[in-house]
């Protein structure tokens, strides 16, 4: 069926949230199981790989430095980016896991294997769709972050600081609308991608032309219960995330670990459904007949 065809269906914002308030109520352990995956097969790693190379990249730096062979800022960046990559690489495929778990809790909920988690052409797809989003975001944030940048300051040098602000002001205004509207249009392409097994850069930024309103007010819900969600559990009461984590570099236990490792699974698993099921449920509004 043709995107003109398919694309008749209207985006309820009422809906799209409460279909992922809905998803937690009803696959609650579905969520906790991707909170937990998340925790252990993202979160936990990249800390260990964060703990086991800043030291030994400190220490590096030092003895270069000590030798003359290089100084300590430059290898210690080098090993430090060198670390982040491959975290980044690790942090990629687990989203895209857990993102197309909630995909398919959504969109096929009779597809349900080990708590909708699997990694198979659809997980892969979607990694391919996020390293292409994070190419796409990085080169446009670049190609129009760069002349701003030379302008301002051939402004400041030229007609004075005052007049350099107002510009990097306006300037920030305009670039932030700019990106806020792409980030809009493309809010569909990872369901779309699931759905359709293709990158769904293309079919997104088609099929939100003229529903920005309500895929805005989605967008800020959701926006707002994240935050509601993220402050509850950093800052609410004696069984916090902050002291949890404290008490786990200063002194942990095994009911400490335990308990962390739990708090980071409820968060990060209610939070990745506020994030990738409302997309999914706008999916499901405008194209019925997938």
């Amino acid at each position: 069926m043709s995107d003109k065809a398919q694309s008749k269906g209207q985006v309820r914002v009422g809906g799209a949230v409460g279909g992922a308030l809905l998803l937690v109520v009803r696959r609650p352990f579905s969520v906790l199981a991707w909170g937990l995956f998340t925790t252990l097969a993202g979160f936990a790693p990249l800390s260990v790989i964060a703990l086991a190379n800043i030291p030994s990249a400190v220490a590096a730096a030092r003895s270069a430095a000590m030798a003359g062979q290089v100084t300590a800022p430059t290898l210690l960046l080098t090993h430090l980016a060198a670390a982040g990559v491959l975290a980044g690489l690790l942090a990629v495929v687990v989203l895209a896991v857990v993102d197309t778990a909630v995909y398919r809790a959504v969109l096929e909920p009779d597809n349900r294997g080990l708590f909708y988690l699997k990694l198979r052409r659809r997980e892969l797809d979607l990694v391919g769709h996020f390293l292409a989003q994070i190419v796409l975001w990085a080169a446009l944030i670049m190609i129009s972050a760069l002349p701003v940048v030379w302008t301002i300051g051939l402004i400041a040098n030229t007609m004075g600081r005052g007049l350099a602000v107002l510009v990097a002001l306006i300037a920030a205004i305009g670039l932030g609308y700019a990106l806020a509207i792409l980030g809009l249009r493309l809010f569909l392409a990872g369901p779309i991608t699931f759905d359709r097994a293709e990158f769904g850069l293309a079919s997104s930024w088609r099929m939100t032309r003229d529903r920005l309103g309500p895929i805005f007010g989605v967008a800020v819900i959701t926006g707002v219960m994240l935050w509601g969600w993220t402050y509850l559990l950093f800052a609410f009461g004696h069984l916090t995330l902050v002291s949890a984590a404290t008490e786990w570099v200063s002194g942990p236990t095994t009911w400490r670990r335990v308990e962390l490792v739990a708090i980071l699974a409820l968060y990060l698993g209610v939070a990745r459904v506020l994030v990738a099921a409302p997309a999914a449920v706008i999916c499901r509004q405008i194209l019925p007949a997938a």
